[in-house]
């Protein structure tokens, strides 16, 4: 084999490497920059929804009302509850996941706000698991002791990717429920961030790296041929 044919195709196995690195690196910016992901209303049954009534909740008896995930997990961040009254006493809104239709497994207690008013209160939620995809989940409202309160409902549809217009309650506190109601959800707004975003391409920095790839590639099958 002669010099420059070792030559040759030394420099065309530099340039092949070098096309595969770079298409290496298009591929990284293909799947690696994921979308900054904000905070949406997963669920809401509050804006642009009218008041049909409100159904009340003490200590034995608790109301839900189901929400549901799309293909993506979510982080939760707060959930806004509408009350006919302000509540009395000390009231408590929990995430549970799904039991065939019914509030199945607590995963926490969301924090209360610093006081109670008629309208929209917002609980935040601390410490609650990252919500799985393409499931449901209920928000329960108990009472605690002597404590009451009146949670409105509405026969609008709610809007988000996690609608549902399920409800339950439970007259023991939470060990039965009484199943699935549909059509007057209770007023409620779900704010969570999604935890696996979708990537995205920079179209600026992925062109530039396409095009350095396929100017390589060209490079290499014209000398190639000449050789």
């Amino acid at each position: 084999m002669s010099t420059a044919t070792q030559s040759l195709r030394k420099l065309a196995g530099q340039s092949l490497c070098r096309a595969f690195s770079i298409w290496g690196v298009a591929a990284a910016m293909f799947l690696g920059q994921a979308a900054t992901a904000a905070p949406i209303a997963l669920y809401d049954s509050i804006n642009g929804s009218t008041s049909a009534g409100a159904d009340g909740v003490n200590n034995a008896t608790w109301l839900a009302n189901q929400f549901n995930t799309d293909i993506a997990s979510y982080d939760l961040n707060s959930v806004v509850l509408d009350f006919a009254a302000a509540p009395l006493g000390t009231i408590a809104v929990d995430i549970y996941s799904d039991a065939s239709g019914n509030p199945g497994t607590s995963l926490g207690t969301l924090t209360n706000p610093g006081s109670f008013g008629a309208g929209s209160n917002t609980f935040s939620a601390t410490g609650i698991p990252t919500l799985a995809a393409s499931s449901s989940f209920w928000v329960v409202l108990r009472g605690i002791g002597a404590s009451t309160a009146d949670w409105l409902y509405t026969g609008d549809t709610p809007t988000g990717v996690g609608s549902s217009t399920n409800t339950n309650f439970s007259t023991t506190a939470g060990a039965s429920w009484a199943g699935v109601s549909t059509g007057t959800p209770y007023m409620m707004t779900i704010n969570a961030t999604a935890a696996s975003a979708v990537p995205e391409i920079d179209p600026a920095s992925f062109g530039s790296a396409l095009s350095l790839a396929l100017g390589s590639l060209a490079i290499l099958e014209r000398r190639r041929r000449q050789g």
